[in-house]
């Protein structure tokens, strides 16, 4: 099986290597993830405009329902990437491996973060008395 060769700076288009450098400024490093997605012309722009899109959610909610999806998916990679996003985010510790737990101490973060769980774990359908605990919350 060919393997993917996880590319520098240099050897992305001109486009991402300005999002390299943007990436390298926010997280001190680019994600192997991010610079592989960076071999296609387009692709690396579109997938970070998709993940930043407008949304009612807060960066540090977002971060949440990335954590415990990660987490319930077993993807270490990404439990670990979401880890420092939410630190970045001002998680602490602790407040990070609830989350994995899932659950918070905050009421709506912990209704957000059960919702997001019970999505995962039940392939897109969350049962009714989670949906309505989440939106008591507000």
């Amino acid at each position: 099986m060919k393997q993917f060769t996880v590319p520098t700076r240099n050897e992305v288009a001109p486009a991402n290597q300005e999002i390299f450098d943007n990436l390298n400024k926010a997280l001190g490093f680019v994600p192997n993830l991010y610079a592989t997605i960076g071999l296609s012309s387009n692709g690396l722009g579109r997938y970070l405009a998709y993940q930043n899109a407008k949304t009612s959610l807060s960066n540090k909610e977002k971060e949440a329902v990335n954590l415990v999806v990660s987490q319930i998916n077993g993807c270490i990679y990404c439990q670990s990437a979401h880890t420092v996003i939410g630190k970045m985010n001002g998680f602490t510790d602790e407040q990070l491996l609830d989350i994995r737990r899932g659950t918070a101490t905050d009421a709506k973060l912990k209704a957000l973060v059960q919702l997001a769980a019970s999505i995962t774990n039940n392939k897109g359908h969350a049962d009714d008395a989670t949906v309505d605990a989440f939106f008591a919350a507000g």
